[in-house]
């Protein structure tokens, strides 16, 4: 079962869904996959977020190297895990695969996420 904050993806059409409240009742979800975020492997080099302190500001680059940004295939969102918050960037292709959050929290203590439309969720 997806927990709450979960990712799904529509088998379908290829939609990205957030799982924000579980309902009492399970519904049927069979156009639907769960999302497990990858951590390493082929393809990390360009995926795996990075976090980098900026005064009090948090900044999110997708990968020490420079993640396409074209229609066929970009970063669709970054997002900014602190605990039960989650904060998000939406993206387009032209746009720099970046995001940057002010948030003063430890940044040893946040987790980073982001979406590629060809190689799925990434996590850091």
């Amino acid at each position: 079962m997806v927990e709450e904050g979960g990712l799904l993806k529509c088998k379908i059409c290829g939609s990205v869904l957030e799982k924000v409240y579980q309902g009492p009742k399970t519904g049927k979800l069979d156009d639907l996959e769960e999302l497990t975020p990858k951590h390493e492997g082929e393809g990390s080099q360009k995926h795996v977020p990075v976090l980098e302190r900026d005064g009090d500001n948090v900044v999110i680059k997708v990968s020490e190297i420079t993640h396409p940004m074209e229609i066929e295939h970009h970063i669709c969102f970054i997002e900014l895990i602190d605990g039960n918050t989650t904060y998000r960037k939406t993206l387009k292709a032209g746009e720099e695969p970046k995001a940057i959050f002010k948030i003063d929290t430890d940044i040893n203590s946040l987790k980073a996420r982001e979406y590629c439309n060809v190689h799925g969720l990434w996590e850091s």
